[in-house]
C-alpha cells in the first residue's frame, strides 16, 4: 500500500472497526487519526477533544506502513460489538450460537452497569461481523 486511500480500502475489506479510527471518509469521535496535514503525514490519537500527534512522516508511504503495522498488531482494531444483553442466560445462549458457527469471540461483561443491572457483551473480530447480521438483531439490546 502506497497511500492513505489504499490503506482505507484495505481496512474496509478486512472489516476493521472504524469506531475508534479516523481515516478518509471515516470519522470517529475519539481514537487514531491517519491524515495528511500540509506536507506532513501524521499518525495521531484524539481523546476528549485533544489531538496528539504520535508520529509524523514526510512521506505518505511511510505513514501507511507504520499505521498498518500499528493497527494490525492489536486485535481490538478489528473488534465489533455484536451482543449486548441483560441476562446471563441470554449471553450464554449467544455464546453457544457463536460456537456452533465456529466464530471466535470475546465476552466482556460490565458489572453494575445501570441501576444495579449487569450488562453482558460479546465482540467478534474482522470479517466474522459479516456473518452475524441476524445474530446482532437478536442479541444487541442496549436498553
Amino acid at each position: 500500500m502506497k497511500n492513505i486511500e489504499e490503506l482505507e480500502k484495505y481496512l474496509e475489506e478486512e472489516c476493521y472497526s472504524f469506531a475508534g479510527l479516523t481515516i478518509g471518509k471515516h470519522s470517529a469521535p475519539e481514537g487514531y487519526i491517519i491524515e495528511a496535514n500540509g506536507s506532513e503525514y501524521n499518525f495521531s490519537y484524539s481523546e476528549r477533544g485533544r489531538k496528539t500527534v504520535l508520529k509524523s512522516f514526510c512521506c505518505e508511504k511511510d505513514l501507511v506502513e507504520y499505521a498498518f503495522e500499528k493497527l494490525s498488531a492489536d486485535k481490538w482494531n478489528k473488534a465489533h460489538l455484536v451482543a449486548w444483553v441483560w441476562s446471563k442466560d441470554e449471553i450464554k445462549q449467544a455464546e453457544q450460537e457463536l460456537k456452533k458457527k465456529d466464530i471466535m469471540f470475546e465476552r466482556n461483561d460490565i458489572p453494575n452497569y445501570s441501576q444495579g443491572k449487569d450488562a453482558y457483551r460479546i465482540f467478534v473480530f474482522g470479517r466474522d461481523i459479516e456473518k452475524l447480521v441476524d445474530f446482532k438483531k437478536k442479541y444487541f439490546r442496549r436498553k
